[in-house]
């Protein structure tokens, strides 16, 4: 791929401006986390192939390597087991039987997604795929943990999660669904954008009427509220959409219909907040709402990075002007 030839339109050129600010930030305040050298710097390069992927570029490149050598995909899998298995032991991180389900989680998520060719996975096929992602990021996501621009901290497994689920939908079983170019037109920020206001003038006065949310404001400078708006987008909404919207909405969309998914998908959404602490109806409930506002302007520009768009400025006004 040439510097030129990845400028060559708006998608090429908003991704490698996204790739390389967040490989900046990550350089300069990666360590601030809980992983140390020479540890970050494993969990650094997990981070490489998230950003990377955002590039048309590298999709692109991808797909003919492994249309090539079909078992790329399959070796690919493997070396993400041991790499994920390799660090977490040799960072003496997690009991012994969580390490054993790396391979498990990924050998799910390769099932689902399938060995490729023209016809799109079924919704099952999506939602089992959803599963073994899921359980990767979420199982291992507390140690080795670094710190991603915003002050956010991310694990190894939920990096490796993010970059199974793009190499899968992106490059293995691309998907059309599946669309994470971050060049947004401006129909399409302004979709994200109206969304994010009606949820501020409905969820607002909900969560401060039933006593979850109440006015807190953390402001620490222009800099510091850019850079955690960022952080959000990428790390937080960016790649729960991939899950939550790309894999499980689509998927129960197409077991049942389109808005059948929405409603499921933002219900399934709203119960993943539910454990912090169990039983947290409030949050469940608010987070339903949530679902339903991301998922509905999934639907109308059938962009994932424009529901992430809504999604981290969402988490960015909740994180600096409310508190629950």
């Amino acid at each position: 791929m040439t510097l030129p030839r990845a400028l060559s339109d708006r998608d090429g050129a908003a991704g490698l401006a996204v790739a390389l600010f967040t490989l900046t930030a990550l350089l300069a305040f990666g360590a601030e986390g809980s992983a140390r050298w020479p540890w970050v710097g494993f969990l650094w390069l997990a981070a490489v192939p998230f950003v990377a992927l955002l590039l048309p570029e590298v999709q692109r490149a991808l797909r003919e390597a492994l249309a090539a050598r079909p078992a790329m995909a399959g070796r690919i899998g493997a070396g993400l087991v041991l790499y994920g298995v390799t660090v977490a032991i040799a960072g003496g991180t997690g009991p012994w039987y969580n390490l054993l389900l790396w391979p498990v989680c990924i050998a799910i998520a390769m099932a689902g997604a399938g060995a490729g060719g023209d016809a799109e996975p079924s919704g099952g096929r999506l939602l089992l795929s959803a599963l073994g992602i899921w359980a990767l990021a979420g199982l291992f996501d507390r140690a080795l943990r670094i710190r991603v621009p915003g002050g956010t901290q991310v694990g190894l497994a939920y990096l490796a999660a993010i970059d199974l689920g793009l190499f899968l939908f992106l490059v293995v079983r691309p998907l059309k669904s599946f669309d994470v170019r971050v060049g947004l037109r401006a129909r399409e920020l302004g979709i994200a954008l109206l969304a994010v206001a009606a949820l501020v003038a409905v969820v607002l006065p909900l969560g401060l009427a039933i006593g979850f949310l109440r006015l807190e404001t953390r402001w620490e400078g222009t800099v510091a509220a850019a850079a955690r708006l960022i952080g959000l987008i990428l790390f937080v909404g960016l790649p729960e959409e991939l899950l939550f919207r790309g894999l499980m909405q689509e998927g129960f969309s197409r077991l049942w219909t389109p808005r059948i998914g929405l409603v499921v998908g933002s219900v399934v959404f709203g119960l993943s907040h539910i454990v912090r602490p169990f039983p947290n109806w409030q949050y469940a409930l608010l987070a339903t709402f949530a679902g339903l506002a991301y998922g509905l302007v999934y639907q109308r520009t059938r962009k994932l990075s424009a529901s992430a768009v809504t999604h981290g400025t969402v988490d960015w006004i909740w994180s600096t002007f409310l508190h629950s």
